[in-house]
């Protein structure tokens, strides 16, 4: 089979990932590389972008015309709306979720002014949420470029942070010094931390693959994604999304689906919430409490948007 991907050193270290799995069923295959649209964009930030899906409709359009067998995706760059024709058949274990700081300075003793990369307009706003909470006024700069590219802009001092995945950090295993943003109003984007596989719908491949899929990252993805379709978002709107499937109790009963989302309004507001889905992992029961816990979120941003009389 053939495996299409970015070309980028993070997109080919994730599809030897998946590459590592399929030698284990004992399947051959060769690896493609693309430049997609987003990769070729550069100058200029990812909310800026002339339509969604920038990272994977080239290599869509490769699947759709039987150039490649399947490809491999970060899913937090798969849009919402796709072509029918084409579904995800597995998502590897989740690495981490989390955004990473990389700077000469701790998140809680940043200095007044600084200037902190990043082009995701989420990561902005809860930056600039978490430090005008603490009185600081700090700068957001847009930064392109893949990883190695990044640090480099801030070693040369064009930053006094960047703010990167820190699923990222871990698969280029780079040891450079960051901490890690797991605090609140820190909620990562839908998905991140996915590696997903994509292949044409009904295909001999989406057989196989389902082999490899993680059922619990599974699960963690869809919630995500249910609460995107109700509130909305992308590149443009600052929306994180986390889900995570809480382990089993002493009697091996689930324990639930622990759901945080943070829609911002404002530099100074944003809504953050925080519950426990179905306890049995229903897909179907998890999927409507996900929905309803969205829709609740809706009421509160549209109270943030009434102006005070």
């Amino acid at each position: 089979m053939i495996i299409g991907t970015r070309g980028s050193k993070l997109a080919i270290l994730q599809t030897e990932k998946v590459c590592e799995r399929l030698k284990e069923l004992e399947y051959e295959f060769t690896i493609r590389t693309v430049r997609s649209l987003g990769d070729a964009m550069t100058d200029r930030g990812l909310y800026e972008m002339p339509e969604k899906g920038v990272f994977v409709k080239k290599l869509d359009m490769m699947l759709l015309e039987g150039k490649i067998d399947l490809a491999v995706h970060s899913m937090k760059d798969i849009p919402l709306e796709r072509d029918e024709r084409l579904e995800t058949s597995a998502v590897l274990p989740r690495d981490s979720p989390y955004d990473a700081l990389v700077s000469k300075y701790r998140l809680d003793d940043m200095p007044e002014g600084a200037v902190i990369g990043t082009s995701s307009v989420r990561r902005k706003f809860q930056f600039l949420n978490y430090t005008a909470e603490k009185g600081v006024k700090a700068r957001i700069k847009d930064i392109r470029g893949n990883v190695d590219t990044r640090i480099k802009k801030f070693g040369r001092g064009e930053y006094d942070g960047i703010i990167l995945a820190e699923a990222g950090l871990e698969r280029l295993h780079n040891d450079i010094k960051y901490e890690r943003l797991d605090c609140d109003p820190f909620v990562p984007s839908p998905n991140q931390g996915i590696i997903a596989v994509v292949t044409r719908k009904g295909s001999k491949e989406s057989e196989i693959l389902k082999a490899i899929n993680d059922a619990d990252t599974g699960i963690e993805a869809e919630v995500e994604n249910e609460v995107l379709k109700v509130i909305g978002g992308g590149c443009s709107l600052p929306v994180g999304v986390h889900a995570h499937v809480c382990g089993k109790s002493k009697r091996g009963q689930e324990e639930g689906i622990e759901l945080a989302v943070y829609v911002s309004v404002s530099r100074e507001k944003y809504v953050l919430e925080k519950g426990v889905l179905g306890k049995d992992k229903s897909k179907s029961k998890s999927l409507k409490e996900a929905r309803k816990f969205a829709f609740a979120l809706n009421l509160q941003m549209h109270d943030y948007s009434i102006p005070e009389k």
